[in-house]
């Protein structure tokens, strides 16, 4: 049995979705409200979500995750066996999840019209309490973050000239090609995507997105082959 200890909103959490669906494989899903965030230490140490459970067994890290379920159930695959492809997979995820995110969390969580929007899902499973101070709290707890790792002290100007690079090298990337790394959908796909789906998330990212139609067309893409079926 696989379930997924999640946040519905993070996109580290539709990458590992989206490969159970490409996977076929069955799984349950078990929300964790924001406020029990901490008590997930229990049976992950580092603290991080999403987290995986299968037969005892207790995966985290979305990459782990990404690898462990590809060892376990390695058909259809998401890690090309191709080297020289397999190491451009890696580059790609992790640009996704080392800078891509940071991206998406500054427009989605820390502008106030995004911030309208996203936080009250981010705190859907959460009790009236906290649901009430969240719009007055999680902002400024994220501002923090990204100041720290620096996309958080550059002007909101600046932030989108980066992410209209990042969007265009996509789009250069894709060409005129279906996936980001050979012949067949991949890890670099799928943890791209999740990235870039929330960046769309916010106004000025959709903006951005909705520009270039090979990002456009290739979000269809990886979307239709890996939403759950049904």
């Amino acid at each position: 049995m696989i379930t997924l200890h999640q946040f519905q909103v993070s996109p580290f959490c539709d990458k590992i979705r989206r490969i159970l669906h490409w996977k076929g494989l069955d799984y349950r899903i078990q929300e964790v409200p924001l406020a029990r965030a901490p008590a997930i230490r229990r049976i992950n140490p580092i603290g991080k979500l999403p987290c995986l459970e299968h037969d005892g067994t207790f995966v985290a890290d979305s990459t782990d995750i990404a690898h462990y379920l590809e060892e376990k159930f390695p058909e259809p695959p998401i890690l090309p066996r191709d080297p020289a492809e397999r190491a451009l997979c890696h580059v790609l995820d992790d640009w996704a999840d080392e800078s891509l995110y940071f991206y998406e969390m500054r427009l989605r969580f820390t502008l106030p019209h995004n911030a309208r929007r996203w936080i009250p899902e981010l705190v859907h499973a959460d009790s009236g309490i906290l649901k009430a101070l969240a719009p007055h709290v999680i902002p400024g707890m994220l501002r923090r973050l990204t100041r720290k790792q620096g996309v958080g002290r550059k002007s909101v100007q600046q932030v989108l000239e980066d992410v209209r690079r990042h969007v265009d090298a996509l789009a250069d990337l894709i060409g005129d090609r279906e996936w980001l790394v050979g012949e067949a959908l991949s890890l670099a796909d799928l943890s791209v995507f999740a990235q870039i789906r929330c960046i769309r998330g916010a106004e000025e990212g959709a903006r951005i997105i909705e520009g270039r139609p090979p990002v456009v067309a290739w979000m269809e893409r990886v979307d239709a082959a890996t939403s759950k079926p049904g």
